[in-house]
């Protein structure tokens, strides 16, 4: 996919997710002005990805659930050797049996950091 910019609906989710205190979260946060999508889950659910490669591994930063039901989404980083910290996308935790067409309003996220 080509890379795009993030829907409304994403960069509020992110924001909300960045809006927790954590260590290294300031950076997180300097980082947003410049993220774009650059992939999406192929089954459909609204999981999005900022970088191409993984770098060395993923780190959930903060986890977000959505009362009431099963299912939830994280934010997660990746370690890049040269870059550092760079935040890797939000992941959508399926609990259901359906996917959502995108990811839940922010003020529906009950949001913990990991």
């Amino acid at each position: 996919m080509e890379a795009r910019p993030l829907t409304q609906r994403e960069r509020a989710v992110l924001e909300a997710l960045l809006a927790v205190d954590f260590p290294g979260v300031e950076e997180l946060r300097r980082q947003v002005a410049d993220v774009v999508v650059v992939d999406m889950c192929g089954c459909g659910c609204p999981s999005i990805d900022f970088q191409r490669d993984h770098g060395l591994g993923m780190e959930v930063r903060v986890n977000a659930s959505i009362p009431g039901s099963h299912n939830g989404l994280f934010l997660y980083t990746i370690e890049d050797p040269r870059r550092g910290k760079l935040l890797g996308g939000i992941e959508w935790v399926a609990g259901e049996d359906t996917n959502p067409d995108e990811l839940p309003a922010p003020d529906r996220l009950d949001i913990q950091p990991a």
